[in-house]
Order: C-alpha cells, then structure tokens, then sequence
C-alpha cells in the first residue's frame, strides 16, 4: 500500500462504492473477473468527469497562470489573502507565489483527478482482458470497452505530463521526469518509476493507436470518448509535437466523420439565440436552438470533461483587458451573451472600501456547458491551424469561416486570405475566443507556443497586476509547472525527490 500511495485505499474503495452491484473487490484492490457489462459500467462513474484537473471548489488554478484573467486589489488582496479563502492556490498561481498547492495536503488535480480515474481505468482494461472464453459478440464488446478506457487513460496522462512537467520540445530529449504512468489495476503492486516526458508521449501515442481500431462509432455519453475523440485527441497530442501534417490528418479524419450529417448538429448557431428575460440579461437565461445548451450532452460537446465554469466572474477573477480586446464587440455574438456587465467585487476591510464598480465579467460558465475536453468547435480550430502551419491558406481560412458563421452577426463579412503569419494569427486568436478562460486550455497553449520566439502569438512572459503590484512569470520555467505532493513523494523516495519545505 505504501508503494501505491498514489491512490489510497480510502479513495479507491470509495469511489468504487457506488458501483458495488457491479463488482466485488479481492483485499488488494483487484476486481473478480464476471461480465464485460460489468466493467463497461465503471467508465460512466461520474468521478471519472467530474474532478479533471479543478479543485474541491471546482476551479482551476492553471487559468490563473495565464493572460486570460485578472484580479481586481479588491479580489487578490481581500477576497483571497486577506480572507484565507479555501482556493488560495488560485491567488498563489495569479502571483506566481510557489508553491502554487499546499504540498503538506491532497492535491486534487493528482489524487481526485488523475489517478483515481486510474483505478476506474485500469481495473476495466485487466478486468476484461481477465474475463474467459467470451463468445465472438462478447468479444467485440470487450474490445469496445477496453479501447474506451485506453482513450480515457491516454487523455488523462497527456494533459497530466504536460502541467506537471517542462515544456515539451520537439526534436530535443525532453528526458525531465514527470509522472508515474501506472496502468496495474493492483494496489499492491510496486509504484512504477517516473516516465520522462518522451516516454509518456510514447506511451499515450500507443495507448491511442491501440484503441482506435476498436471505437465505437457513437457511445452513450460525450464522456465516453468514441472513434472522432479519439481522433480528436491525437490532432491535439501533435499540435505539441509540431508535426502539423498529423494535426491535419487526424483532425480532418474526425472533423469528414463528425460532420457528414451537417454543421448545424455539431454547433450552435449563435444568431438564432435569444435572452428569456431580454430586461435582465445577467440573471437570464438563453434560449438556443434545443433544450441542451446548459448540459453535458450538448450538441458542441464531443468529449466531456469538467472545468471551472466560474473563471472570469467576481467572485474570483474578471476576463483581462487583452482577452476582452479580442473580441468585435459589435458583431461577435459570443461576446454578446458571454460577456456581460455587472457589478464587481465590493467589500469593506479594515475601515478601507474596495469597490470595483461594473466590470465586463465573463458568464459563459452560467449559460452555456463547456468542457475542459473537446469540442467540435476545437476540432474544426485544430483542423485549421493544421492547415495553416502547413501552408493549406484557403483552407484554414474556410475553416475559420465556417466557425464564424455560427458566432458572428449575420452579415459580417467572411475574412480573406492573408499570410502564413497573419493566417495562424486569425486561427489562435479564434482559438482563444473559442476556448474557456478558465482551466488549463490558455496554460498548455502558452507552452505550446512559447517555443515560436519572435511570432506574434508567442509569448515568453506573464504579467500581472493587484492594484499598483506587478507580478511576472517566465513560461519555459518552473513557474508553469505543478510540483508533486508531499503525501506522495514520501512514500515513493525512489524517485529522488527531496520534500517541499517551502511555506504555503
């Protein structure tokens, strides 16, 4: 147990209560092989969706790292340090003050996130790899089943290097370690080393490949990933490794695949919504084209994973200048129902108001579902900065078209061909529209696209601001990486590395 500290006992048996109809669990943690449809449960435990990478209070510190969000004097000062309030980290990260998590207590990015999807994980690939003499329908269904759960896993351990770790950089050793990539559904098995950087890419790269041939076509909720997540993903893993022709192969696999029945099926038309109390928009509600905006099978959902929905709100952070900048107030319909005014953070300390007055304040959390995985919007993005990096102009531009169709005014005009530069430009500025404030999205494309110094869209430093205090964080640095937990690293000092002693 002490080896496998990484997921307790306490948490693996109590996550696994729930599904107890289902399974019966050995004393060391190992399922008793029985049906394929008993493990096929286990990949709809909510658990598996609900803590990726968000906090007990479900946010995100990682989108507090980045040039997305803002603290008021009020907000950083008084709300979280004054205050002591539970998800400091969030203010550490904004300060870029480490350590960003209290290394003396459970990380939930790690424990709750991570590795407890683990358990569901990997008992479902050993349980049904265990199950004997399936007949040839049982068959397929393991293989199905199987090939979910490696998507799953190859999601989770993707996004997990990449904030635990350096930046990734094609072409060099990228020998740093990381993470533990366990795939043992044994709590008593030894905890495997560290895999560096190169060796988990290596190991989600085949954990995808090995799936795909399995996926299904369609799969009963978006947080099952079918055949055009998995597809999804590995657009994704190869925007890192900058190898762009892979980016268009996969996206444009997924992209043929998912939209053979239409566009409108995939995304919301925007132009077509409207507020059911248009008097009081901040309290209102949107009425879209279906009854499914606000939930996780909506239509734009392709894979779902929870995010901090709260990011950009008052209570926590406002959208920054620069974020806000980017939008064409007058014809960009996200900017219409997402971004709205009003009141900010207020409160009096010590004899002293703070007082932030109406703020612009970023509602689309309350309005709309989002996910911290994959949406069809994404998809089309990837597609087309694939295309733009490798040169397909036309292409891209169509791609980026098509989006704005269903976001901007209708009217507002198409946008022309330009330059390389200018095309990849357009494409990440949509991008960063597109995508949650909150979360880890902005995080991992700021080091993804730290390495392009002297492009516009590269940046090798965040700044930030609490009143008059100015706070900077390099990129390529420690300061966008997440240290592992004291609870973990003293049971496992094989890894050679030393406890954190630094206050919180």
């Amino acid at each position: 147990m002490k080896q496998y500290i990484l997921i307790l006992l306490t948490i693996l048996s109590g996550s696994l209560a729930s599904c107890s109809k289902f399974l019966d669990v050995k004393p060391k943690g190992k399922l008793i092989p029985s049906e394929v449809a008993d493990f096929d449960h286990l990949l709809d435990n909510a658990n598996i969706a609900q803590w990726a990478f968000v906090d007990n209070n479900v946010g995100c510190n990682l989108g507090y790292l980045t040039d997305n969000l803002a603290m008021s004097e009020g907000i950083g000062n008084i709300n979280y340090k004054a205050n002591n309030h539970p998800n400091i980290d969030r203010y550490w990260a904004y300060v870029f003050r480490q350590p960003y998590k209290n290394p003396a207590t459970s990380d939930y990015f790690w424990d709750w996130g991570t590795y407890r999807s683990m358990a569901y994980f990997n008992n479902v690939i050993e349980g049904v790899h265990g199950i004997p003499n399936l007949s040839a329908e049982n068959q397929q269904y393991a293989k199905r089943v199987v090939a979910q759960a490696l998507v799953d896993r190859a999601w989770s351990y993707f996004i997990t290097t990449l904030v635990y770790g350096p930046v990734y950089k094609p072409g060099t050793a990228n020998d740093t370690k990381t993470i533990p990539y366990v795939i043992s559904a044994d709590v008593g098995a030894a905890l495997p080393d560290l895999s560096t950087q190169e060796q988990t890419f290596a190991l989600v790269s085949k954990d995808i490949q090995t799936a795909l041939p399995d996926l299904p076509e369609v799969t009963n909720w978006p947080s099952r990933p079918n055949k055009v997540a998995a597809q999804a993903l590995l657009a994704y893993y190869h925007l890192f490794t900058q190898k762009y022709d892979s980016v268009v192969y996969y996206a444009n696999l997924a992209w043929t695949a998912a939209s053979a029945s239409g566009t409108d099926k995939l995304i919301y038309d925007y132009n077509g919504f409207s507020w059911t109390d248009p008097t009081n928009v901040v309290n209102s509600t949107i009425k879209a084209q279906d009854n499914f905006l606000t939930v996780a099978n909506s239509r734009e959902n392709l894979f779902y994973r929870n995010l901090d929905a709260g990011a950009g709100r008052s209570s926590s952070s406002y959208p920054s200048e620069e974020v806000i900048a980017l939008y064409d107030q007058a014809n960009d319909l996200r900017f219409k129902y997402f971004f709205l005014t009003a009141p900010g953070y207020k409160t009096t300390y010590n004899n002293v108001t703070y007082d932030d007055g109406n703020r612009i304040q970023y509602y689309r959390g309350s309005k709309s579902n989002m996910t911290a995985g994959f949406t069809y919007p994404e998809l089309l993005l990837m597609r087309a900065e694939g295309y733009a990096r490798t040169n397909q102009l036309s292409s891209a531009i169509a791609d980026l078209n098509t989006l704005r169709r269903y976001r901007y005014k209708t009217g507002t005009p198409a946008l022309g061909i330009g330059s390389q530069t200018e095309v990849i430009q357009q494409v990440l500025d949509e991008r960063r529209r597109e995508l949650p404030l909150g979360s880890f999205k902005r995080f991992l494309d700021l080091k993804r696209l730290c390495l392009e110094a002297g492009k516009p869209w590269s940046k090798t430093k965040i700044t930030h601001k609490v009143g008059t205090e100015v706070f900077e964080g390099v990129i390529d640095s420690k300061d966008f990486i997440l240290t592992i937990s004291n609870l973990i690293l003293k049971f496992n000092p094989q890894w050679n590395i030393p406890l954190d002693g630094r206050p919180f």
